[in-house]
C-alpha cells in the first residue's frame, strides 16, 4: 500500500531542480532534496522524469552550472535504466500550453508546464521540485508529504 491507502503505486513527477539539487551537492536545495528521496524512497514512490526534464537539466548543467561531469552522470543514469523517463508528445506539450503564459515570470517556464502536464497524464499531484508555483496550481511538493 502506498500512503493514500490505495494498492496504487505513489508516482512523483521531478523537475529539474528537483534533479540538478540532487545532483549537485553545492545547490541552495540539495540537503532538502536528499530528505526528498530518502522520503520517497520509504514511501516506495516511482518518480518519473519528463524528457523534457532531463533535456533541461542536461543543458543547465553544461550551459549555466558549468557541470559537465554532472551531466555525464545523468547520461549514465539514463542509460543504465536508474532514471525513469516519461515520453512527452503534441498531446502532452498541448496541456502544457494551456498553462503556459508567455508574459509571466521568467522562472516559469514551458519545461514547467511540460512537468504540470507529465503529472496530469500520469495522474499524480506530487511533483519533486522547490518550486512553489507548483503548489498554486494544486500540486504538492513531495518534500511536504507527510
Amino acid at each position: 500500500m502506498n500512503i493514500l491507502g490505495t494498492s496504487k503505486p505513489l508516482i512523483v513527477v521531478g523537475d529539474t531542480d528537483g534533479l540538478i539539487a540532487i545532483l549537485h551537492e553545492e545547490d541552495i536545495h540539495h540537503r532538502k532534496a536528499v530528505e526528498t528521496v530518502t522520503k520517497l524512497l520509504a514511501l516506495s514512490a516511482q518518480t518519473v522524469f519528463p524528457l523534457t526534464t532531463i533535456t533541461e537539466t542536461i543543458t543547465t548543467l553544461i550551459r549555466k552550472l558549468n557541470k559537465p561531469d554532472l551531466a555525464a552522470l545523468v547520461v549514465r543514469q539514463i542509460t543504465s535504466g536508474a532514471l525513469t523517463i516519461e515520453n512527452t508528445d503534441t498531446g502532452i506539450l498541448n496541456e502544457a500550453l494551456k498553462v503556459f503564459d508567455p508574459k509571466s515570470s521568467k522562472k516559469k517556464t514551458i519545461f514547467d508546464a511540460m512537468v504540470v502536464a507529465c503529472a496530469k497524464k500520469l495522474d499524480t499531484n506530487v511533483i519533486f521540485s522547490a518550486d512553489d508555483w507548483y503548489t498554486k496550481l494544486g500540486f504538492t511538493l513531495a518534500i511536504n508529504l507527510k
